[in-house]
């Protein structure tokens, strides 16, 4: 499924800066990033490996859980994550965002296990879902803000 597939399949329009960032980057490379720049400026900082446009389709398949499609891979662990807890939300550094808003995010990267993804609610603003906790934390406002403060590895 090429991409602009998954924009209808998904009823939403990508940021015209991930496109052009899907169709430049290079799969070998890692984009490191420091979400915390002001506890610890000097880390280079988690090293995220982003999907190509054929593994955005990569089917996922969550043993016990059920298969999904990469990019909407999220909808897997917050399907998880309800079995275990009657809480609509998730926790966040800024407060609490729910679920259903997480289920809907856009991912595009991972990094052991955690994922990092656009947000169509916030403008797809960018987040990390921490696998671990089941948390999230908005660390860019954009895709392009995101890239600004990433080092390539």
């Amino acid at each position: 499924m090429s991409i602009q597939s998954i924009q209808v399949e998904r009823g939403f329009r990508l940021p015209q800066e991930y496109l052009n960032f899907l169709s430049s980057f290079h799969e070998i490379d890692e984009y490191c990033f420091n979400e915390y720049p002001e506890d610890n400026p000097d880390f280079e900082g988690r090293c995220w490996c982003f999907l190509n446009e054929d593994e955005l389709n990569e089917k996922i398949d969550m043993r016990g859980v059920g298969k999904s499609t990469a990019h909407k891979q999220l909808e897997l662990y917050i399907k998880c994550f309800s079995e275990f807890s009657d809480n609509q939300f998730l926790n966040s550094p800024n407060g609490k965002v729910p679920i259903q808003r997480v289920i809907n995010g856009f991912v595009v990267a991972e990094d052991n296990g955690d994922l990092l993804y656009l947000d169509p609610i916030d403008g797809f603003s960018v987040w990390i879902f921490h696998h671990d906790g089941s948390d999230v934390m908005k660390v860019a406002n954009s895709i392009g803000d995101w890239q600004s403060r990433a080092v390539v590895a």
